[in-house]
This record gives C-alpha cells, structure tokens and sequence, in this order.
C-alpha cells in the first residue's frame, strides 16, 4: 500500500525529475509505516532517494519524498538560499528540512514549502502576495508567471506518474524500478 501510494503521489521526486515530493499517508500504525519507510531509506539511498516523515499528526504522517542531490541543488540556488534565508532557515539541507518540519503547523503549511518542492520562485512569491488574484493556471500549484512552461511540466509530471503506478500495478516495486541509479527502470521513462 505504501509502495503504491508513492508511486501516485511522488513519481517525479522518485524519477530525479523534480527533486522532491509531499504526500500525506493514514497510518493506523505508525511505528509500522516508520519501519517501512526506514527499510525503504536502506535500499533507495544508494539511488540519492530519501523519505522523511516532517510531521506526525493523530493517524496520519507526513512524507518527504526527494532525491537528496536534487533538492540541496535547488535549495542552493541564489534566489532560493535568499528566499529561505528570509524565513530563518541556514545551511545545510538536513537543518532545513528540520526547520521545516518545525514551521509546519497542524492544517498549515508554511509559505515556503513551495521552494522544497522545486516551485518556480515567482510562482511563490506570486501565491505568498495575491493567493488567488492573478493566478493564471492551477495544476500541480497555483502559476502566476510562465504558463505554458508550467503546463509543460505538470504534463511531464503526469506521465511520469502513470508510468510509475502502471510498473507498481504491474507487481514491481520501487526498489525494482529505481535501485541502481537515477535512470533505472521507470526512472528512465519519465526523463
């Protein structure tokens, strides 16, 4: 169930094509879905692929799915790093990703969330000032600038999905489909 949940959810962070992905995932059991998860992190690390419970709430927990080099890239970038900077955040991509866990608040989320999952920054800022006012497009989140390149890529976003959940639905699991590197298996489909 987890497998496949990750796969619906987190296919492009899984395939190296955004570097990360968040999902919320019932657990009944969260000391279960904790050794899933570690026993998940074992395997897939070697791929660059990390999954971090940031929140725990009641039944449920909430998932970071990335590729670790991906995501300290992105957050590296200068206008990122600045963006961050500005919502107390230092350096280094695991005090981040503590910080973050910290700033989100039951049924909350911190404006910033979109810059550790790979947003375009002006697409944040422009939700962060104007929420709904002169949002273009909405899709895998709200576009307020270049929309035709956001249509592109929640296109891209959605195949890679499908192919991901056809290999899951198929009996593979994601240590099948991405074990080895980041062009293994279905990870290659979705470049």
């Amino acid at each position: 169930m987890l497998e496949h949940e990750l796969a619906l959810y987190c296919a492009p962070a899984l395939a190296g094509i955004k570097p990360s992905n968040l999902f919320s995932y019932a657990a009944d059991d969260a000391v279960k879905v904790k050794n899933e998860i570690s026993r998940l992190n074992s395997l897939l690390n070697g791929s660059d692929i990390y999954l971090k419970v940031l929140c725990e709430q009641k039944n449920r927990l909430l998932i970071l799915v990335y590729r670790r080099s991906k995501l300290t890239a992105y957050l590296g970038r200068a206008d990122i790093a600045a963006f961050l900077r500005s919502y107390g955040y230092g350096r280094g991509l695991d005090a981040k990703l503590k910080r973050l866990g910290e700033r989100i608040a039951p049924g909350d989320f911190p404006h910033e969330i979109g810059a550790f999952l790979g947003y375009p920054i002006d697409d944040i800022y422009g939700f962060i000032y104007h929420k709904n006012e002169g949002c273009k497009y909405t899709g895998y989140w709200k576009v307020y600038k270049n929309v035709e390149e956001a249509k592109k890529t929640f296109r891209r976003y959605d195949s890679c999905r499908n192919a991901v959940v056809k290999r899951i639905d198929m009996g593979k699991s994601l240590t099948d489909l991405f074990m080895g590197g980041p062009r293994k298996a279905s990870g290659a489909q979705c470049r």
